[in-house]
This record gives structure tokens, C-alpha cells and sequence, in this order.
């Protein structure tokens, strides 16, 4: 037995990219001073540290980076949490005056960047008319960048409506180009 020697089956190594890449999304270990989650620094290379030793091994088939149907990076979001009315951005409460039995919700759209953070959406929900208002606050640059109000239908669910609403923005070629100058 040689105890500094290992191997790795492709199935290890499989099990092993599927790991980084949940804790590379998913997992954080600091919460930031605005009460958002991220990475730390040596986090973050603990995580490259695996990479880097899967892509030795040649665990990682890199064929897909060229697929233009791919972001470049990867959104996902948390919520709907309650939306406090002073917290609610003005255009949105303009869009919305008058209307009765609203239900205001925010969600936190995160993505694999360091910082975990991308942008909040405030969702104003009318279920009498099977409505949501949403309007996107992206902070970029010492400025926030507000995307919005826009009304859609909630379709199957809220669930499933915030999903699409997110996709669309991880999809949008405004954010495509974006991360893509910032890589």
C-alpha cells in the first residue's frame, strides 16, 4: 500500500464537480455589513484549489463554454421575503397607488460573483387580477440601475413566475455583455 499515492475513479471525479459546483453557488461563509451573503477570500480558494486539482486530472470537459446559450455565469434568488412600505422604491409605489389588496414581497437575485449579491426585485402581487408588478434595483458602479415597474402574469404560480423573471434577466444580453467585460 502506497499511502502517498491516490487515484480517482471518473465517477469520484464526477461526484466530486458536482460538490464544487453546488458549494461554488450555494454555499456561503460571511455575511457582508448590508446583511447579504457571500464568499471569503479564503473560501473562494479552497474552492479553485478543488477545481484546480479536478482540471490536473482532466475531470472537466471545457466544450461547452463556446455554447452561446450558456451565461457566462449563473443567477439564482431567495425569497419572497416581506417588503417593509418604507422600503418600497418610489416608481414602484406611483405604479401601484390606488390598487386595493396588494401584497408587496422583495427577493434577493444572487449570483456566483465573490460578492454573491447581483440585485433586488420588488414584487407588488394583485392576485384578484392575477398580476405581478416588478421592478429590478441592480446596484453597478456607486449608482443603482431600476429596471422597471413591469406587470406579467403570475401563471402557474409565484414561484414560477419569479423563476422566469430571473432566467430572463441571467439570459439578457445586457448581462451577458456586462460579465462578460468584467471576466
Amino acid at each position: 500500500m502506497q499511502l502517498n499515492h491516490y487515484t480517482i475513479t471518473r465517477q469520484g471525479a464526477e461526484v466530486l464537480k458536482q460538490l464544487i459546483a453546488f458549494v461554488s453557488q450555494d454555499v456561503f461563509d460571511e455575511r457582508r455589513h448590508d446583511g447579504g451573503i457571500g464568499k471569503s477570500a479564503a473560501f473562494l480558494a479552497i474552492i479553485n484549489d478543488v477545481r484546480g486539482a479536478l482540471e490536473q486530472i482532466g475531470a472537466y470537459d471545457y466544450d461547452h463554454e463556446n455554447d452561446d446559450d450558456l451565461p457566462p455565469y449563473t443567477f439564482w434568488w431567495e425569497g419572497p421575503f416581506d417588503l417593509p412600505s418604507n422600503e418600497i422604491e418610489h416608481a414602484l409605489a406611483v405604479e401601484t397607488e390606488g390598487r386595493p389588496g396588494l401584497v408587496f414581497k422583495r427577493v434577493q437575485v444572487n449570483t456566483a460573483s465573490p460578492s454573491g449579491y447581483f440585485a433586488d426585485l420588488q414584487i407588488v402581487i394583485d392576485e384578484a387580477q392575477g398580476k405581478i408588478c416588478t421592478l429590478i434595483s441592480i446596484p453597478i458602479d456607486r449608482t443603482e440601475l431600476n429596471l422597471g415597474p413591469n406587470w406579467y402574469d403570475i401563471g402557474e404560480n409565484l414561484e414560477v413566475t419569479v423563476g422566469l423573471i430571473v432566467d430572463g434577466i441571467e439570459t439578457h444580453p445586457a448581462w451577458v455583455r456586462y460579465f462578460q467585460s468584467q471576466a
